[in-house]
């Protein structure tokens, strides 16, 4: 499934990218000289910078953060975010915006592998079952992840039991994803 996942990915960037240039270009963001990344476009305009998503030369993998877990992690997980950087998108999903968590830099990687093991960390502590994040919602309480086990999308409200299966597969779930403004 890695694969379709990683697929499913390029697509959702080359309709992304469709949807920005009909409303008038790439979008653009504070410029920070500090925290670069291959996703900046050009040179920097006024303190903003244009971006767009980039493909890594080297994907990153998640073996630390199944280190760190002593478990074995979906493959899927690794697809999602190894392989791209980007900044902040948004997309809908039924009516529900959802915002991957992707990262914009090999430090954000890094950082992003923190936060997952933390999360899953407090999932354990809670006797909940394994999940990852994969995108925001606007409800802060409420997350999209990935279920460890099955692979299933899920919308879940975090720290809780509570979960609605999205989709069967991560692939299917950013098949489906429609570009929104930022």
């Amino acid at each position: 499934m890695s694969n379709q996942v990683v697929s499913a990915m390029s697509g959702l960037f080359v309709r992304w990218l469709r949807y920005q240039q009909q409303r008038g270009g790439l979008p653009h963001r504070p410029w920070d000289p500090e925290w670069r990344s291959p996703c900046e476009v050009g040179e920097p305009w006024n303190g903003e910078i244009y971006w767009q998503p980039v493909r890594r030369e080297t994907p990153g993998e998640m073996t630390n953060v199944a280190a760190g877990l002593e478990m074995a992690l979906h493959p899927d997980l690794s697809a999602f975010y190894g392989h791209w950087y980007a900044g902040a998108l948004a997309f809908s999903f039924k009516g529900l915006r959802v915002e991957p968590v992707l990262a914009w830099n090999l430090d954000d990687f890094a950082r992003l592998q923190e936060n997952l093991i933390g999360h899953a960390l407090m999932q354990r502590r809670l006797r909940l079952a394994a999940t990852f994040f994969l995108a925001a919602t606007r409800q802060d309480s409420h997350l999209i992840s990935l279920d460890n086990q099955s692979g299933a999308v899920l919308l879940e409200r975090v720290g809780r039991a509570e979960k609605q299966a999205l989709a069967p597969d991560l692939a299917t779930f950013l098949a489906r994803l429609e570009p929104l403004p930022a």
